[in-house]
């Protein structure tokens, strides 16, 4: 059908493929062909979405078609969690002041985000970025440096930018706790237990899922259900005061950021500490003896990707009502704080059936 074109109307197409190509989103680019795996900055006014520029009204409103029976259910854990906890945070504050002597009250929250259900922002982490003049540089999304960060009136990759518009779109859940039970695995979230990417694919199989572009990644790894139904008082301690502590997580590996990036996911969650294993390992060992190596998934899902990273959702009711209704896919609506220049945010989430 081409035969009749010469070779000024071949250079007009090629110069239109060489620019729809410079217009190719790099979200749309597979992972394989990416310029930089550890550096996905769109150097544009989306900045401070990051990877939520995937949430698109299109994505959205067919989200919106999961709703069905109006189940709805909370993805917050109880804010006063984890009352005990490591890396020198503090538990929530929540101070009732008495107005008008007694005819009226207000609350005074103190709290760190990351004692309970959050949402990692750009800000929170970091990648190594050295130069010879700077071998120990790091710097989080888009360039930003610690410094940037620290100077309150720059509020560059804040809060704020995931604020105005909320993340909002279609949830996944893969449920590792029910898998591993009908599986007899057995294993301690305050461990490296690792779960490879075969595994979810498993899940996945299992549940008869499959994933859409700006889904929105859950998985359910059961640190919630083990720290309010199975761990002392003194386990708690013990896990506070510690100096090389675990946490359960999927793995950190190429494979897994490959699957991560070219499915499209718009943020991923879990009711893990750390989503991934932690701390992060070096290797991980494969059925014929031989290891793959180890990625800080942190360092490319933040610093790199700007993908907003859930942790320590309250998954129990989501995953019963799953069960129940034997579908797996559900509406998110997470409203984070319009904190200019905040660094994380518990997410107010509602999953919606």
């Amino acid at each position: 059908m081409l035969d009749h074109l010469g070779p000024r109307d071949w250079e007009f197409f090629d110069f239109r493929y060489e620019m729809a190509n410079l217009a190719r989103s790099i979200h749309d680019t597979p992972f394989d062909e990416l310029p930089d795996r550890r550096k996905v900055w769109n150097g544009s006014e989306e900045e401070g979405l990051g990877r939520l520029v995937l949430l698109t009204p299109d994505v959205v409103a067919s989200a919106a078609t999961c709703i069905k029976t109006g189940r709805r259910t909370t993805l917050g854990w109880d804010l006063t969690k984890l009352e005990v906890a490591n890396f020198n945070r503090q538990p929530t504050q929540h101070h009732i002041i008495s107005l008008l002597n007694g005819s009226a009250f207000d609350d005074v929250y103190i709290f760190n985000p990351q004692q309970s259900s959050q949402w990692d922002g750009l800000r929170h982490f970091s990648a190594p970025f050295p130069t010879p003049d700077e071998p120990s540089r790091r710097l989080y999304y888009g360039g930003v440096t610690a410094s940037e960060i620290t100077t309150r009136s720059n509020t560059r990759i804040g809060m704020q930018h995931w604020a105005r518009e909320g993340i909002c779109g279609r949830g996944v859940l893969l449920d590792y706790v029910a898998y591993a039970a009908r599986r007899g695995i057995e294993y301690s979230t305050f461990s490296e237990h690792s779960i490879p990417l075969s595994v979810l694919m498993d899940i996945a199989s299992d549940q008869n899922v499959t994933f859409k572009r700006g889904d929105i990644l859950f998985v359910r790894i059961g640190v919630t259900k083990q720290w309010d139904e199975k761990m002392t008082a003194a386990d708690k301690q013990a896990y506070a005061t510690t100096e090389s502590p675990q946490h359960a997580g999927v793995e950190g590996t190429e494979e897994m950021l490959r699957w991560i990036w070219n499915e499209g996911f718009a943020a991923v969650a879990s009711d893990a500490i750390s989503f991934e294993v932690y701390p992060p390992q070096k290797s991980y060992p494969r059925g014929n003896g031989e290891n793959v190596e180890g990625y800080f998934l942190h360092e490319y899902l933040l610093a790199g990707w700007g993908m907003p990273i859930g942790e320590l959702f309250d998954l129990e009711q989501l995953s019963k009502i799953c069960a129940e209704e034997q579908r797996w896919q559900f509406f998110v609506a997470s409203s984070p704080l319009n904190m200019p220049g905040g660094v994380s945010s518990p997410p107010n989430c509602v999953a919606i059936f």
